[in-house]
C-alpha cells in the first residue's frame, strides 16, 4: 500500500477494515467452509516455525544475557512499576488454565472431532505444544540484555523481537536470517489471524445465547437459529446483527485506541472465565461422585489469584483516575464476587 501512496497510518486503517470484514465473514460462515481448512494450512507454517526454531536453539545453544530473576517488582518499558505476583498469573493468559481456550474447545474444537478418544491427544497434546512454544519465545527474549529487548518493542512490538530471536538461531542451520524474520513473522501473523476469526465467531456465540428464550438450551449456531420470543429478542439474537455488532463494537476500540487501555485487564477477565470453568467441571464431579478436588483446588487458586490482581489493577488505576479502567475492574470484582457465591449455592447443591 506503500507503493500506492497511501501514508502508513492511512495503510493500517485499510488493514484494519479488511481484517475485520474477513473477521465478520468467518464468524457467519460454516466451519468446514473456511475456519478449518484455513486452520488446517496454518498448522504447516506454525509446525514448520516451531520445528525450525526448536532445532536452531538446539544447535545454536544461546547464552542467556537477561537476569533469571530480578525482584519481585521492576520498571517495564513504559516506565511502570510492574509486580511479579499476582500479575504473572493473570498476565500469561494463554496456558494449563485458560478461559478462553475453554471457550474454544466447547465452542469449534469440540464440533471438529471425529471421536470422543480424541480428545486428549488434541486437548493436552495442544497444551503441550503451547508450552513449548511459549519455551521458545522466552529463549528469544532471554539472549537479549534488558536494554535491547525494551528497544525491540518500543522499535517494532512482541512479534518483531520474536521473529529476531528465532531468526538469530535458525541462522546457524543454514536458514538466512532475513528469510527467517520473514517467515517468522508470517508464521506469527497466521496463528493470530485464527485467534482474531475465532474470537468474533465465539463472542458471536456468546452474544446471541443472551438473547435465547428462557429454558432454551439451543447453542447459538449457524445449524441451530436462535428462536428468540419478541421482535427485539429476534432482531438482536440474528447471527448477521450480532456479528455486526461484535465487529462494530471492536473497530471502534481498535481505531480509537482505546483497546490498550482495556488490554491490561484482559488477563484478568480470562483467569476469571477459568476459574468459571473448572467450578463446572468441579460441580459436574461433585454430582458424578466423583475425584473433585482435582478440579477445585486449582479452581480455588484461580479465583484467589485473580481477585488479588483485580484489587491492584483497582487501586492502581485510582491513582491515575483512569475511569474506562477503574469501570472494568469494578465490573469484573462484582462478577468475581458472583462467582464465588454461585461457587457455594452450587458445590452445596451437587453435596445433597
Amino acid at each position: 500500500l506503500a507503493g500506492w501512496g497511501f501514508s502508513p497510518e492511512a495503510a493500517r486503517n485499510i488493514w484494519l477494515v479488511v481484517l475485520f470484514v474477513y473477521a465478520g465473514v468467518a464468524s457467519i460462515l460454516p466451519v468446514w467452509l473456511l475456519l478449518q481448512p484455513r486452520d488446517y494450512l496454518n498448522s504447516y507454517l506454525l509446525y514448520a516455525m516451531m520445528a525450525a526454531g526448536f532445532l536452531g536453539i538446539m544447535v545454536a545453544a544461546p547464552r542467556f544475557q537477561m537476569e533469571s530473576f530480578a525482584g519481585w517488582s521492576a520498571v517495564n518499558y513504559k516506565g511502570d512499576m510492574a509486580h511479579l505476583f499476582p500479575i504473572l498469573y493473570v498476565t500469561v493468559a494463554c496456558g494449563a488454565c485458560s478461559g478462553f481456550h475453554a471457550l474454544v474447545s466447547s465452542g469449534t474444537t469440540s464440533k471438529q472431532l471425529d471421536s470422543e478418544r480424541h480428545m486428549l491427544p488434541i486437548g493436552y497434546g495442544a497444551m503441550l505444544t503451547e508450552g513449548l512454544l511459549a519455551l521458545m519465545a522466552l529463549t528469544s527474549v532471554a539472549v537479549l540484555t534488558k536494554a535491547q529487548y525494551f528497544s525491540g518493542l518500543k522499535q517494532g512490538g512482541p512479534v518483531v523481537v520474536f521473529a529476531n530471536g528465532l531468526a538469530s538461531f535458525t541462522d546457524r542451520i543454514g536458514l538466512q536470517q532475513s528469510v527467517g524474520k520473514t517467515f517468522f513473522a508470517l508464521a506469527i501473523a497466521a496463528f493470530l489471524l485464527t485467534t482474531l476469526d475465532t474470537a468474533t465467531r465465539l463472542t458471536r456465540f456468546v452474544w446471541q445465547e443472551l438473547f435465547l428464550p428462557s429454558g432454551s438450551n439451543k447453542a447459538a449456531d449457524e445449524e441451530q437459529p436462535v428462536e428468540a420470543s419478541g421482535v427485539c429478542r429476534r432482531v438482536l439474537g440474528n447471527a448477521f446483527i450480532a456479528t455486526l455488532i461484535v465487529v462494530v463494537f471492536s473497530g471502534y476500540l481498535a481505531f480509537s485506541g482505546s483497546v490498550w487501555d482495556i488490554w491490561p485487564v484482559f488477563g484478568a477477565s480470562n483467569q476469571m472465565l477459568a476459574a468459571l470453568t473448572l467450578l463446572v467441571v468441579t460441580l459436574y464431579l461433585v454430582r458424578a461422585k466423583a475425584n473433585f478436588w482435582v478440579a477445585l483446588i486449582p479452581m480455588l487458586f484461580m479465583a484467589v489469584i485473580t481477585v488479588w490482581a483485580l484489587v491492584q489493577l483497582f487501586v492502581k488505576n485510582w491513582d491515575k483516575q483512569n475511569l474506562v479502567l477503574l469501570g472494568s475492574t469494578a465490573f469484573l470484582l462484582v462478577m468475581a464476587a458472583g462467582l464465588a457465591v454461585m461457587a457455594v449455592r452450587s458445590l452445596k447443591q451437587g453435596r445433597r
